[in-house]
């Protein structure tokens, strides 16, 4: 009876440490998801530096057509993913654009035919979309908007001299180049905003390939792209010639403080004149006929 009585105690302090750890579970996770910065060498930035180590090493291999190690490196990415929490990273469209990313790459080595090019853009995207995850502020991706305006410009280009076929390409060449930083945009940026330059290609698509279409829709069309993908780049207007002093976020306070002391300057020289002239003394000019009989 004792070792009955003794095993229900137990079992009764175990159902207690379970509910208090439900109970406790959701405010561990809501302070998790607020945490954005994290502290230095915590687990989770270990296994990220190491997930994106992998990654680095997979698109070397890769880009060397390395047929012996890429598939070893796969593996060892898959199985790095184990314990890795993405929560406060991204959202749930990056985490399924990273999955649908690394399938695909996973898909490209088990090809029969080796294809150089299949494996150098799906290695690409990978490496983006990993390191847009373990580097926020300074990814990779960043650097793809001049490759993106270049080809924009050359739409735009195209269009201003009726060269429709040149347009066409231009284009193409744009597609292609979206769809490598792609996954790593979806990681990085908002839903709409992505959804809102696919909706633009998909048209733009459309009326590229249509010799019938107005240059005034077409003309609409690649202002409303460059818009698009200012946006998405988190470039709303044109960068600035002169750029502004760094360290001082509110020139106006400047600019008074400057004018306080230049205005601060008039008034002493003003007061110092006028103390000066109040103190000068007056001379008596010698009567013209004092001197007229001095000699």
């Amino acid at each position: 009876m004792k070792i009955l009585a003794l095993n229900r105690r137990l079992l009764l302090l175990l159902c207690c440490l379970l509910l208090f750890a439900v109970w406790l579970s959701p405010a561990i996770a809501h302070a998790e998801g607020n945490n954005t910065a994290l502290p230095k060498g915590n687990e989770r930035e270990q296994k990220l530096a190491q997930f994106e180590q992998i990654t680095e090493k997979l698109y070397r291999d890769m880009q060397d057509i390395n047929l012996t190690d890429a598939p070893k490196q796969m593996e060892l990415l898959i199985d790095s993913l184990e314990g890795l929490s993405f929560q406060g990273l991204t959202s749930v469209e990056g985490i399924h654009a990273l999955a649908e990313v690394i399938m695909d790459t996973r898909g490209t080595l088990a090809e029969v035919n080796v294809d150089p090019e299949a494996w150098a853009r799906s290695s690409a995207k990978l490496r983006l979309a990993v390191n847009s995850l373990a580097h926020q502020d300074k990814a990779l991706w960043v650097q793809y908007y001049k490759v993106l305006a270049d080809d924009l410009a050359g739409m735009t280009k195209s269009r201003a001299e009726g060269k429709r076929t040149v347009l066409r390409e231009y284009f193409l060449s744009l597609q292609s180049h979206y769809d490598i930083v792609r996954p790593a945009l979806i990681i990085s940026r908002q839903p709409s905003e992505v959804n809102k330059f696919d909706s633009w290609l998909s048209y733009m698509g459309q009326i590229s390939k249509d010799n019938s279409a107005d240059d005034a829709s077409l003309s609409r069309s690649l202002e409303q792209g460059e818009a698009a993908l200012k946006e998405l780049f988190g470039r709303k207007g044109a960068d600035p010639v002169f750029l502004p002093i760094a360290g001082y976020r509110n020139p106006w306070s400047w600019t008074l403080l400057i004018g306080g002391w230049i205005l601060l300057a008039l008034v002493y020289t003003g007061l110092r004149k006028y103390q000066a002239y109040q103190n000068v003394e007056s001379v008596h000019v010698p009567s013209e006929r004092g001197d007229r009989f001095r000699f």
